[in-house]
């Protein structure tokens, strides 16, 4: 018996100190810091559209969601979105003082992203009229996706700008920002609402903050870069025929078809709802993803801080502490995450209709069903970022081919059976066999080990 009991308080100081170990690390910290931020501005994106679900209703709450879906799904086309592709280099290259690289990387992520946003906002013209009036029956409502379309060069700024923030873990900066982004689109929005302006009212504020918020992470990006020496960024010449450059290029091609498949995974199954149900349906489905999102935005703030990170070891070749760590981050981080949304399933039939109006009970069980999607998820909040950094995004991309070509392929029918139910149970099962099968890929492979 006494030996039992010594063990049992030797494992309690042994658990102890793990936890205070992981509390006191910085990747905590920066993680919290980056989840209060997120949830403050999360707090302010629900307002927003709690306000403005409220005040238009189902109906009209979709439509709103199907004239910024078809700009969003031709920005996945267009945009080749650099940002997790920057950050490894720029993580790396910090590391060793790479100056003339980082500004390199930093030119060609910004002209990247500036020039796919202008293709973006040509294909709205050129096709949305078609799109809006054959397709999702709105024909009076194309001049309105044009003015959502035509923030998509100032909101490209961004993603580098992000990029930099994140590889000089200025995370402060990051959560100010981030705040700043979703209070100044609340106030827009809420401003046209009371204007009387209604609809249109609702995409322009959402449009002109998009706008606002690029053009103010540049110039603290901008900012950042001056300050530590490394001057200004568009005064870089970018090598063609380097290897930086060829490997780049590589690197870029299959991000590019990532974003994609992710852009359409999350807009086709959403115009073929409104198509199909109707804009009520396809509103329920937009608000669903809003709350899952807001689930995972711990997810997401871990992911975030981890990146750069495993960039940089990975770089340096620590590679056979990294499936350690990674393991470790999923024991103290991901299962209290995961937990946490869990947790927040039974409260929705209480929150969603309390908060949105009745009108939206009949959403509760769908998004009952993709939180648990997400909470599966969380578990493994690294798992996108690992992959990017270990280079391994061929095989990530040829996986989410195969998870995107299964939930496009199936979501016509799960809407005609099930409507909204049939395609959030679609997409939550196919979140979780994803998620699932590329970590026993990554676990198992041996080249990491």
């Amino acid at each position: 018996m006494p030996v039992t009991l010594t063990r049992i308080v030797d494992r309690a100081r042994d658990l102890s100190r793990d936890i205070q170990q992981t509390v006191h690390h910085p990747l905590v910290g920066d993680a919290g810091l980056l989840a209060v931020s997120q949830y403050t501005a999360t707090g302010l994106g629900l307002m927003t559209t709690v306000i403005v679900a409220r005040l238009l209703g189902p109906m009209e709450y979709g439509v709103v969601a199907m004239v910024m879906a078809y700009p969003a799904f031709l920005w996945t086309f267009a945009a080749l979105k650099p940002v997790s592709v920057i950050t490894r280099y720029l993580s790396s290259f910090r590391e060793t003082g790479q100056n003339t690289d980082i500004k390199a990387v930093c030119k060609l992520g910004y002209s990247l992203d500036f020039l796919a946003s202008l293709v973006a906002l040509a294909l709205a013209g050129a096709t949305g009229w078609w799109v809006m009036r054959h397709f999702l029956n709105m024909p009076d409502m194309v001049w309105l996706m044009m003015i959502y379309a035509a923030s998509f060069p100032l909101s490209s700024l961004a993603g580098t700008s992000i990029a930099i923030l994140s590889s000089w873990q200025h995370f402060r900066w990051l959560a100010v920002l981030q705040v700043l982004d979703k209070l100044i689109t609340l106030i827009l929005v809420v401003g046209c609402m009371l204007a009387g302006l209604g609809v249109p009212g609702v995409v322009l504020g959402t449009a002109i903050g998009q706008a606002i918020n690029g053009a103010m992470l540049m110039a603290v990006a901008t900012y950042i870069l001056r300050q530590d020496g490394i001057g200004l960024w568009w005064s870089s010449a970018i090598n063609k025929g380097s290897p930086l450059s060829k490997e780049l290029s590589a690197f870029l091609g299959w991000n590019y078809l990532s974003v994609t498949l992710s852009g359409l995974a999350g807009q086709v199954p959403l115009l073929l709802l409104g198509r199909l149900r109707g804009p009520e349906e396809a509103g329920f489905y937009r608000l669903a993803t809003n709350l899952m999102t807001a689930g995972s935005l711990l997810e997401t703030s871990l992911g975030r801080v981890t990146y750069p990170v495993l960039s940089a070891r990975w770089y340096k070749g620590e590679r056979k502490s990294l499936i350690r760590s990674i393991k470790r981050w999923t024991l103290h981080g991901g299962i209290p995450v995961s937990t946490l949304l869990f947790l927040t399933i039974p409260l929705l039939p209480l929150i969603v209709p309390e908060v949105f109006g009745l009108a939206y009970r009949p959403m509760v069980l769908g998004a009952q069903v993709m939180m648990a999607g997400a909470a599966i998820s969380a578990l493994f909040f690294w798992l996108s970022s690992a992959y990017y950094a270990f280079g391994k995004i061929r095989a990530w991309t040829k996986a989410y081919v195969i998870y995107t070509a299964l939930v496009i392929g199936l979501a016509s029918l799960c809407i005609q059976w099930h409507g909204f139910f049939g395609l959030a149970g679609l997409v939550a099962v196919g979140k979780v066999l994803f998620t699932v099968s590329m970590v026993v890929i990554l676990i198992t492979d041996r080249e990491n080990c």
